[in-house]
């Protein structure tokens, strides 16, 4: 993929999931800055069963090998005790469809928290309509910490994720030392759905409601939010598309 292809990425926000997602999905919305993007969730999960959502991803996909960084810079709920678990992070899709196959770099919101540390992990499943089969890496031994830059590198059908704490100048390995790597192979077609997904969770019998903030977004060392087409407000050029 060139860079000139790189600078001129459109983004769409699709509302992925509903009332039948594992976790109802009430929906939400995407702010675009000029770096990224806030977004924020009512309800929903990503897990088991049928994805629910906010998420915005790259117009016709990406094909072929590719790295990919961002840095999450927030992410918090309205309910902060331990069972809650939001989670942010890249999502690749074979479809849009919320019993899809999928992989995502997860971020969950407990790993804040000392008592329910998972950090950020690959999961995912290879088929659609069943549960989670991919359970890679685990920082649960590196609390998370806000911002911290993630990163996916594609070769193939091997995907490989670490995470940075200094912004992208060195990086880690999500193995966790006990067995668990940091890569996966996923057979995924070309152009493949690849975007950020904010879930929220149904936590005592409330629906969580989450924000979370994406930056520096880079593809291929390349910033994927550089070119916005001429005349189109933020809200227009990433318009709201309901499943």
């Amino acid at each position: 993929m060139s860079m000139a292809a790189v600078a001129a990425y459109e983004w769409e926000v699709v509302k992925l999931g509903g009332e039948d997602s594992l976790q109802p999905y009430k929906g939400g919305e995407v702010v675009f800055l000029d770096n990224g993007f806030t977004l924020t969730v009512e309800g929903g999960e990503i897990w088991n069963g049928k994805l629910g959502c906010t998420f915005v991803h790259i117009k016709g996909g990406l094909s072929g090998d590719f790295t990919i960084e961002y840095t999450i810079t927030e992410h918090f709920t309205d309910d902060d005790t331990p069972g809650n678990w939001s989670k942010c992070g890249l999502l690749l899709l074979r479809e849009l469809d919320p019993s899809t196959a999928y992989l995502f770099m997860q971020a969950s919101l407990p790993s804040n928290r000392p008592d329910t540390s998972f950090g950020a992990r690959l999961i995912g499943r290879r088929q659609p309509d069943i549960n989670v089969e991919i359970h890679a890496g685990g920082t649960g031994w590196l609390p998370l910490e806000w911002p911290m830059t993630h990163k996916m590198v594609r070769e193939g059908d091997v995907f490989t994720a670490s995470i940075s704490l200094d912004g992208g100048k060195t990086y880690e390995s999500i193995d966790d030392g006990v067995g668990s790597l940091d890569n996966v192979e996923f057979a995924f077609d070309n152009p493949m759905i690849v975007g950020f997904a904010l879930s929220g969770n149904l936590h005592d019998g409330k629906l969580v409601k989450a924000t979370a903030t994406v930056v520096d977004i880079l593809i291929n060392g390349a910033n994927a939010l550089a070119v916005q087409p001429a005349g189109k407000l933020a809200t227009q050029w990433a318009h709201l598309k309901s499943m």
